[in-house]
């Protein structure tokens, strides 16, 4: 193979790794994650697959009109399956309270920061995902 050639390919794969690294979402480009709400449902899926778990829950809100929300777990399957997580850890029914980042387009969306599952605290593990330093702001949004 020529130098030329070599070089292109070193540069095609080079802006691939790029591309690919950059399509991975940020969350602070998602959720506000200067801000914390908390969230109280009932489970109706949780989605333990990659990239990040999904869980979508009804919410009432003060008037008692139901309303269905989405939150994504920061840690991966792998991380939180470290912790004792698994398919199972969430079923359709359970309560759950999260304390999470609220989108920045004010959808019923959010980013799981603390989970409590049926009156369970259950760990999320250090870093994105895991509970906030102490003193960090609380919002409520139900």
């Amino acid at each position: 193979m020529n130098t030329r050639r070599l070089t292109a390919c070193v540069l095609a794969v080079g802006l691939l790794a790029t591309v690919s690294v950059r399509a991975h979402h940020g969350t602070s480009i998602t959720y506000e994650m200067d801000k914390m709400i908390t969230v109280t449902g009932t489970v109706t899926e949780f989605d333990f697959s990659y990239p990040h778990p999904a869980l979508f829950m009804d919410v009432k809100d003060d008037k008692g009109k139901v309303m269905r929300w989405g939150a994504e777990f920061l840690p991966t399957p792998a991380a939180l399956k470290a912790l004792g997580w698994n398919r199972e850890t969430l079923k359709f029914g359970d309560a759950v309270i999260l304390g999470c980042h609220p989108s920045k387009t004010g959808n019923p969306v959010c980013a799981v920061q603390t989970i409590t599952i049926n009156g369970k605290a259950m760990p999320l593990g250090g870093g994105p995902g895991g509970p906030p330093p102490a003193g960090g702001q609380r919002g409520g949004r139900q």
